[in-house]
């Protein structure tokens, strides 16, 4: 699979080397809601190291595809996409300050419609705070409807006591990425069940199905936690909880020629 510029003045970041890694990266993370910030790779202190790592092998062998609107001098806008399965996944799109307005976020929605036709993918999906509705009602406009919803809660660490039966199954592999990179999954496993916690800097996210309190105290044994929070599934119409909400929206891709 070779990515082609399907956009004018869209580009593919290709090099582990390119300049302009640390800006998009500084992009994403103003993207991100404030109530959330410093809870999602794009904070860790080496994510474009990451980047850089996930751009070098070829293309067709790609999981994660950057898409930039830029010149020489700066990144104007970045589309940040994930290749699930046969899903294109929106990690993060952003666009820089003074260039808002310019139809670059719209441009950028379109390319990546097209970026799934060319990877065969059945459709694209992303999640949107909902506390950000002039983005969502750009996805709308480009034929996204809502698919989920999903809610984030804190998780107390304080005076609770470890589970004794949590286990970390790939620590090895984990603390080398963790090292590497400023963030990792790490699959844990305890009495009743397995899960991947998600780990950036000193904060764990916890998978819905696992158990709290008991676990995170576990866990802030090795990695020195200071907060904690699981994502669970909800409802549109639930009372609001929790310090953030998010709704999944996806749109299919017409394959045929």
């Amino acid at each position: 699979m070779t990515v082609l510029v399907s956009r004018t003045g869209i580009t593919t970041v290709d090099e582990p080397t390119d300049p302009h890694l640390d800006g998009i990266v500084e992009l994403l993370r103003q993207s991100i809601p404030a109530e959330c910030a410093g809870l999602t790779p794009y904070h860790a202190a080496t994510f474009a190291a990451f980047l850089g790592a996930a751009v070098a092998p070829p293309s067709g062998l790609r999981t994660v595809v950057l898409r930039c609107v830029r010149d020489s001098s700066r990144v104007r806008a970045v589309a940040d996409w994930r290749v699930i399965g046969r899903r294109l996944f929106l990690n993060g799109i952003a666009v820089a300050a003074g260039q808002r307005g310019r139809g670059w976020g719209g441009l950028l929605l379109d390319d990546g419609y097209d970026l799934a036709r060319q990877l065969g993918c059945a459709d694209l999906a992303l999640d949107v705070s909902s506390s950000n509705p002039r983005a969502r009602r750009l996805y709308e406009r480009r034929g996204f409807t809502d698919e989920s919803y999903a809610q984030w809660t804190e998780v107390r660490l304080d005076g609770v006591a470890p589970d004794p039966t949590v286990r970390l199954l790939d620590w090895p592999s984990f603390a080398a990425h963790h090292v590497a990179y400023g963030f990792g999954d790490l699959r844990i496993g305890w009495a009743t069940g397995t899960a991947s916690v998600r780990v950036v800097g000193p904060s764990l996210r916890l998978a819905a199905e696992a158990p709290g309190p008991g676990l995170a105290a576990a866990l802030a044994q090795v990695v020195p936690a200071t907060r904690c929070y699981r994502i669970g599934p909800t409802t549109e119409a639930a009372i609001a909880g929790g310090f953030a909400r998010f709704v999944r929206m996806s749109r299919p891709v017409d394959l045929r020629s």
